[in-house]
């Protein structure tokens, strides 16, 4: 476990961190997975990375169903059913012991997060750089890494400062005061789009759209970096010829020209039964090659550049 060591510094919460990334902004880059988002997006890859603060995960594989977490935890939330572990989470959340995590013998057991300094995760920054070679840089990611701003406000700056291209993954849905504390030190940013209809983006994602289009707006009009749009498609949920168009009339209202489509994929599916949670996306099929060219077409006659999947000019 990674974990800052100057209880004076701003610190944050992260699930993950992974190098050598070509996807997520222009060159090789390093990805920095915030915890905590505002949206509980039905297909969501990184579930983990939901709540603010680190979850307990289970791995079924590494698991021989012992029963010692279940005697070692302090507020008795582990129970055994044929042999696997039933975890009331809601305990988990306000537990600084983590006994049953320390003393499981196989590591079936981890947090879904750790707290790391902004100088400890800087550093681990600059040593990926070595490996990027011609540009390259870090992007935010998550959860929402906008979530945490003040830490994400300081990595930003740090690397701003270090000359470091930085970018941020975001789903929008924040206050607006959120990114004016970190467009000074932001050159990309990439925004999500899910849904027009408000009613159907709050069933999909357990929040309206409102401030999510409202930010794009603003960010479209004030933000000088590059704003690449996405749109994560969902066939039968976003994937209509009445919501493509929305999205079309949308773009076409802040005068922007490009639009990355990000075909649903069900490889965080595991992820839920680590968490103890059921999956609600596996009703939807993942969008065929004929399909995605169809919506892309669809975008190009309206004289907006699509870019499918990770099939991206950066």
């Amino acid at each position: 476990m990674i974990s800052g060591t100057d209880q004076r510094e701003t610190k944050g919460y992260v699930f993950d961190i992974q190098g050598l990334s070509v996807h997520d902004g222009p060159g090789c880059r390093t990805l920095v997975f915030l915890n905590g988002c505002t949206l509980s997006c039905f297909w969501c890859s990184n579930p983990e990375g939901i709540s603010s603060t680190p979850g307990l995960l289970w791995f079924a594989s590494k698991c021989i169903g012992c029963g010692h977490c279940m005697h070692l935890c302090p507020h008795q939330s582990i129970r055994f059913e044929q042999g696997k572990p039933v975890i009331h989470r809601s305990f988990c959340a306000d537990c600084e012991e983590h006994d049953c995590l320390e003393e499981c013998y196989t590591g079936a057991l981890r947090l879904s997060g750790y707290e790391i300094s902004v100088s400890k995760l800087f550093s681990l920054i600059q040593r990926d750089s070595s490996y990027w070679g011609n540009g390259g840089g870090v992007t935010l990611t998550g959860g929402e890494p906008l979530l945490q701003v003040d830490f994400a406000e300081a990595i930003l700056r740090r690397c701003h400062d270090a000359y470091i291209h930085t970018a941020i993954e975001t789903c929008g849905n924040l206050p607006w005061r959120n990114f004016q504390k970190v467009l000074p030190y932001l050159d990309w940013i990439f925004f999500d789009l899910k849904h027009f209809d408000n009613t159907e983006h709050k069933k999909a994602t357990a929040a309206d759209n409102v401030h999510i289009l409202e930010n794009a707006r603003l960010l479209a009009g004030q933000f000088t970096g590059r704003l690449i749009f996405r749109l994560p498609l969902i066939p039968g949920f976003n994937d209509s010829d009445e919501n493509i168009a929305s999205v079309i009339r949308f773009l076409q209202e802040i005068d922007r020209t490009e639009i990355n489509i990000l075909p649903l994929h069900h490889l965080g599916r595991e992820k839920y039964q680590m968490l103890g949670k059921d999956y609600l996306g596996n009703h939807h099929l993942i969008p065929s090659n004929e399909h995605l060219s169809e919506v892309a077409l669809q975008f190009t006659e309206a004289g907006i550049k699509c870019y499918v999947g990770s099939e991206t000019p950066f």
